[in-house]
Formats: structure tokens, sequence, C-alpha cells
């Protein structure tokens, strides 16, 4: 349970736990449900999880991000957030509930439903339940009596389960004082700093050493495909001339767009004040719509006549001819083009793309050459293999002198004798571990590094990289507690911690029992996640 606490000592308040209560449900059990005959994605018991019901999960889980995250939600986030396995799992999770409490005969009496759904506040008018507000609310979710009042047995069973299980768990005097000293505790740890370059001078490289490593690292030195191409520009400036705006048409822009155009105290400037911006702004806008259709014009013509150089010459279009780049450094003028890298990966060598929209007007190229990604030989970039061959071999022998150092002191040698021998020992001074260290930095392995040390083991056992030194680590001293204070807050701690105990404990409970199941034989899953 330490190591719990020790893991989450930085978000336990309301942040992390209390989301952790609210959405148990939703996690395990998923949305209790009818389930429809249909193909079946998981058996359990020979009994199958509908790919329909699977489907709608889905839906609704992902409707509830997009609700929460609005447009901020992207494709990416939504694949690295798993949606689909959430899904699955809390189908599977809500079968296994609903049937271990079939076996323990846990039964929800209709008028134990009924009890619940008529103390639902949404369900309520001035303090009483209400038929029909709770008839029309149902309706406008396109839910049925029948099918609302089923899903709430299934609920209330589950937490009925849920409750049962979780009886057998208790919260020590012992682990809430753990708990409270994690988050509060300040300690002192001194450090020994040891830095990789200071090695560097002891690494000899060889022809054939350097051969090995970049044949090791061949991605790392790895050139992407690069692309030679023919560039046409379509810039606004190049159709300012042929913009003409009337005083007419300046007021009446300014009249539609009159809050763009306020003074810093937020006063309302007159047109006279702002003709100038006003009427450069238009001119702007209206030189972009005709560079837009210049450039939709010269792509429908040249696509047809296949005759980029041609069409630029006879039309007096700028042509350039950037040097050799790879889609991750492309030309100035290419570096707010959305979807470059489809549109490059997706053209043969004298096809032309389609038109492409950047910040500061639009483009037409023709791909002249595109030279594969390839590993350049051994001559052409040895002064780069040496350098990183040169780093990792020092940073090798650093941790090995690291390593030898805590072997000293686990043999018994004093911290002061390997420190005081190296001269780069320093202390952090006091700070309440689980965010950045004073004096070292920030890291996820240094923070893990940190928070097992105790009185007892005060040596961490291994070495920790941060920021490109490495780090011995030992516990100095801790600042003494106040007692008063966590007296005081004794009560709400302690339910924290059991409510959190009580959801590690049917987390575990339900990985167990379907692991159990699978192992039986009984957890059958039909499709592969990828291919729903």
């Amino acid at each position: 349970m330490l190591d719990l606490m020790r893991r989450h000592a930085r978000n336990w308040m309301m942040k992390v736990l209390l989301g952790i209560i609210v959405i148990v449900f939703v996690f395990y059990f998923g949305s209790v449900g009818n389930q429809q005959r249909a193909e079946t994605v998981v058996t359990l018991d020979g009994k199958g999880i509908a790919y329909i019901d699977f489907q709608k999960e889905y839906e609704k889980i992902l409707e509830a991000y997009r609700t929460t995250y609005g447009g901020a939600l992207t494709d990416e986030m939504i694949r690295k957030l798993n949606l689909k396995e959430q899904a699955l799992d809390g189908l599977v999770n809500q079968a296994i509930v609903l049937q271990k409490a079939k076996q323990l005969q846990i039964d929800v009496p209709v008028e134990e439903v009924r009890t619940v759904i008529m103390a639902y506040p949404a369900f309520q008018r001035d303090g009483a339940f209400n038929e029909q507000l709770y008839q029309r609310t149902l309706s406008m979710n396109k839910t049925t009596p029948e099918e609302f009042e089923d899903i709430q047995q299934k609920m209330i069973t589950a937490m009925k389960l849920q409750e049962l299980i979780q009886d057998a768990v208790k919260v020590s005097d012992e682990e809430v004082y753990d708990l409270y000293r994690i988050q509060n505790e300040k300690i002192n740890v001194s450090f020994l700093q040891l830095d990789p370059k200071a090695y560097a001078p002891a690494v000899q490289s060889s022809p054939d050493a350097l051969e090995a490593f970049l044949k090791e690292n061949a991605n790392e030195f790895r050139v992407p495909d690069q692309y030679q191409i023919k560039l046409l520009s379509f810039l606004p400036e190049d159709f300012d001339e042929q913009v003409k705006i009337s005083e007419n048409d300046a007021e009446e822009y300014f009249a539609r767009n009159r809050g763009k155009w306020n003074k810093p105290d937020g006063r309302k400037a007159d047109f006279a004040e702002v003709r100038g911006k006003v009427i450069a702004e238009m001119k702007q806008v209206q030189a972009m719509i005709l560079a837009s259709k210049a450039a939709k014009k010269a792509h429908d013509t040249i696509y047809q006549e296949e005759n980029f150089e041609g069409y630029a010459a006879k039309n007096r279009l700028k042509m350039s001819e950037p040097a050799l780049f790879d889609v991750a450094h492309p030309p100035e003028a290419l570096k707010t083009v959305k979807d470059l890298a489809k549109a490059l990966t997706s053209l043969q060598q004298g096809e032309m793309s389609r038109v492409l929209s950047a910040d500061r007007g639009y483009f037409l190229l023709k791909v002249v050459a595109k030279k594969a990604a390839h590993v350049p030989p051994l001559k052409e970039i040895a002064k780069d293999v040496e350098k990183r061959y040169v780093e990792t071999e020092a940073l090798k022998l650093c941790r090995k002198d690291a390593e030898s150092l805590i072997e000293r002191m686990k043999k018994g040698e004093s911290w002061g004798a390997v420190a005081g021998a190296k001269g780069l020992a320093g202390e952090t001074g006091f700070f309440v571990p689980g965010g950045a260290v004073p004096k070292i930095g920030n890291s996820q392995a240094l923070s893990e590094a940190i928070m097992p040390l105790s009185d007892g083991n005060p040596l961490a056992p291994q070495s920790v990289t941060v920021e490109g030194k490495i780090y011995l680590l030992r516990l100095k001293e801790r600042e003494k507690l106040d007692d008063r204070e966590f007296a005081a807050k004794k009560d709400m701690l302690k339910g924290i911690l059991l409510s959190v105990k009580k959801n590690e404990y049917i987390a575990s409970w339900i990985e167990n029992s379907k692991a159990t199941l699978i192992k039986e034989g009984k957890l059958k899953y039909t499709r592969d996640i990828k291919s729903l």
C-alpha cells in the first residue's frame, strides 16, 4: 500500500482520487444496457457481447470526451486514449460483475429500483417525483421506462456486489500516517554529480569501431526521403495592383467589423482614425482571393496540358528551384503549408501537387527528383558518427564509475569518503518529494529513485541520469512533521485512502477474475481489438 501511495504522492487530493471514485463504474462496469443478438466480439460462458453493443459503448465514450475537450480532441489523442479498448473492457467487466452477482444470488427488487429512480433530482419537481417529467426526460433521450429501469437494476446490482467485495478493505492508522508523511514531509538529499563529458578523453575510437557503431545505430544517422522541386508561388502582394477598394466599401467593411478597431483603452475608433488599416486589410483579403483563383487556374491548365515550366514562362510566374530538402526541413516558403508531408509523399517524379495553401499565399510544386531514404557511408558523416560514438562510450564509462562508487558504499565505505574523492558532492536542501528536486532537476526517474529512500535504506541502489548528468543519491535527513496538523487531517485522509484502496481492490478483483475466466476458456475474444 505504501508503494501505491508513493506512486500517487503528489496527485491525491480531489484532482485524481475523487476522479477515480466517480468514474470507477464507467471504467470497470461500462454502461449497463440491453444486449442485442448479432455478431459477437466476446463470449462469456457461451453468452455473447454483440458488436453493435460495443459500437454503441465506443460512441458513448467518444462523445463524452468530445463534450469535455471539444475541438481540442484530435485524432491522435483519440488513438492514444485507446477508446475502443476502454469500451470493450467496460462491457466485459460489466458482464463479469453481473455474472458473479447472479452466482451470489444478489437480488434487486423492482420496488428498490423505483425508489432509486424516484430519488433522482432530474425526475423531481418541487422536491417530489414527477411521472410526466420522468416519461418526457426518457423520451428525449430515446429510452423507454423498461430499458432505463433495466439499466438501473443492473447498476444497483453491480454496486451491491462492489460493496460486498470491498467490505474487507480496511485502512490502518499507520497507512494514514504514511500518506500524510509522503504528502508533507520535507527531506534533504545528498548527491554526487558525475559529468559524462569528463570521461570523453578516455574514449579511443577507430575506423572499425565507428563502422560498427554506425551499423548498430543506423536509424540515428538515416537521411529521410529528399525532394528536388520546382515551385510556383501565388502571393497576395503580386495581385495588389489589381485590387481597388472604394471609400464606400471600406466604410461598410469598417461598420461590419467595428469591434476590430477598438482603441487600447476599449473606446471605439472612428473610421477616419483607422481608414488606412481597414483598406490594407481589405486589400490583403482580396489579393489572397485573387492569388487562390490564379493558383487554381494554373493547376487545372497545367494538369490538362502537362506544361508546368511552359505555363510559368508564358504567364511570367515566379518559379524557384529550392535546394534538396526533406519534409521535416522544407523551404521557408512552404513551412506553413498544411499536410505538406502528405502532399509530397503521394507524388512521383515529374508529378505536380494540388494547390498548397500557406499563411502567406498559395503554391504549386512539381517533383523533379526524389532521393530515397538512406544511411550515408561513414566517410561522408565520420565527424558526426565519431561525436556520437565518443558521447555514448563516455556515458557508459561514467555509469560504470557510478556503479563502482555505489558498490563501494554498499560494502561499508562512507559517503563522505567517496564524495570527497570525487569533489562534486552537494545537498538539495529541504523539499517535498514528487516534483522538481532543488539543484538537480525534474524527471520521473529521479522522483522514483528518491521516493523509496528511508532511514534504514538511505542510499539509492542505482544512479539516475538527469539532463545529461549522472547522480548518486543518499537521504541525509528528514524535517520533523507537525503532529497537530496530522491530527486535524487524519479523518479526511483516512476517507480518501479508504476510497482509493477500495477502488484498487475492485479493479484487482475484476482483472483477476478476467484472467481466471480466460485461463478456464470461459471468456473468449472472438474479434481482435485492432479489427473493431
